[in-house]
């Protein structure tokens, strides 16, 4: 009988404890705890609501709010409406730290414990407003006109083609949920072409910039200068009146020779040119040139004269051919 009672006794005391466990205490229900909800990137002044209060994230980019300990269920949501400035906007992404992994993406969260303290985490998608300027190799302003766009490849693989000296927005920042810790990373850009009466001024993959980092993205766009002459293939002799020059669009140039008997052209993207020569006493010479920096092409005319004194060779070369044979047959008439 009292090993009865004394085992009836235990099991008692088990059960008490169990619901001991089960409903809380009074000085349990009474200890503080804490949620903090961080930002990433580290955010002032983004409203977050928990159970209907609202607290807005300081300098550090946090908010805490802190209740007794319970085992309600609470939620927890974000408003991003008031995160757009001048120069960059943010929009609310995903949590982490959340508890139920079908809830990530939406704005309001539910089913939070308060039993001890834990951290949640909001992470933001990031555009910012962006300039393209283009510069010459040294670096003066390339004027819009000669390259008004440009085409950019963004590291997540998007291909977008930006005017040049206008303002356009760029995703700039995304978040990375990476060993169970969510942050967030730079999305860079790199030049693919920037485009120039045809041709590309740049390769494509050197250049590259950050919309997180940067506001104006100076991109460098090689322009050289073709310095035309011509000369007479036999006499040496300045030749032409101007340099008619294809540009690789297939638009033409026109330019002069000037009182030093040349014609410059300035301001070309590398590419292949053909050069011709007009305006001279004879055949239309030209030539492709691989314009790669500032050079001077020299371009070898045949003028008519060239032509007259060809056909005098060729024809004082076939009198002698001529009179020779003959002499060979008189002379073998002789000797017969």
């Amino acid at each position: 009988m009292a090993y009865l009672v004394s085992r009836l006794l235990l099991l008692g005391a088990v059960v008490v404890a169990a619901v001991a466990g089960l409903v809380p205490t009074p000085a349990a229900a009474a200890t503080p705890v804490t949620v903090t909800v961080r930002t990433t990137p580290q955010l002032a002044g983004v409203r977050f609501v928990f159970d209907g209060r609202s607290a807005v994230t300081g300098a550090d980019g946090a908010v805490r709010f802190t209740g007794g300990h319970d085992r309600a269920r609470h939620t927890l949501g974000v408003d991003d409406g008031g995160l757009s400035f001048a120069d960059r906007r943010f929009s609310f992404a995903r949590w982490a730290g959340q508890r139920d992994p079908d809830q990530a993406f939406r704005r309001t969260v539910g089913g939070l414990p308060l039993r001890r303290d834990y951290t949640v985490t909001a992470a933001f998608t990031a555009r910012f407003r962006v300039t393209v300027r283009c510069v010459d190799q040294d670096g003066t302003a390339v004027p819009r006109e000669r390259v008004p766009y440009v085409t950019v490849r963004a590291d997540t693989g998007q291909t977008l083609r930006l005017p040049v000296e206008r303002p356009v927005w760029l995703d700039g920042l995304l978040p990375v949920y990476r060993r169970s810790v969510l942050g967030s990373r730079a999305i860079v850009y790199s030049l693919q072409s920037a485009v120039a009466h045809g041709a590309n001024t740049v390769d494509a993959g050197r250049q590259r910039f950050a919309p997180a980092r940067v506001r104006q993205a100076v991109f460098t766009t090689p322009f050289h200068d073709l310095t035309v002459s011509a000369r007479d293939a036999v006499f040496g002799s300045a030749a032409g009146r101007a340099a008619r020059v294809t540009l690789p669009d297939g638009s033409v140039r026109q330019v002069p020779f000037g009182a030093d008997r040349t014609a410059t052209l300035r301001g070309l993207p590398h590419g292949q040119y053909r050069v011709e020569v007009t305006g001279g006493r004879g055949l239309r010479a030209d030539r492709l040139v691989r314009l790669s920096r500032t050079q001077t092409v020299r371009v070898r005319v045949v003028s008519r004269a060239d032509l007259a004194l060809a056909g005098g060779t060729v024809l004082l070369f076939a009198a002698g051919l001529l009179l020779a044979g003959r002499r060979l047959r008189a002379g073998q008439g002789g000797a017969g």
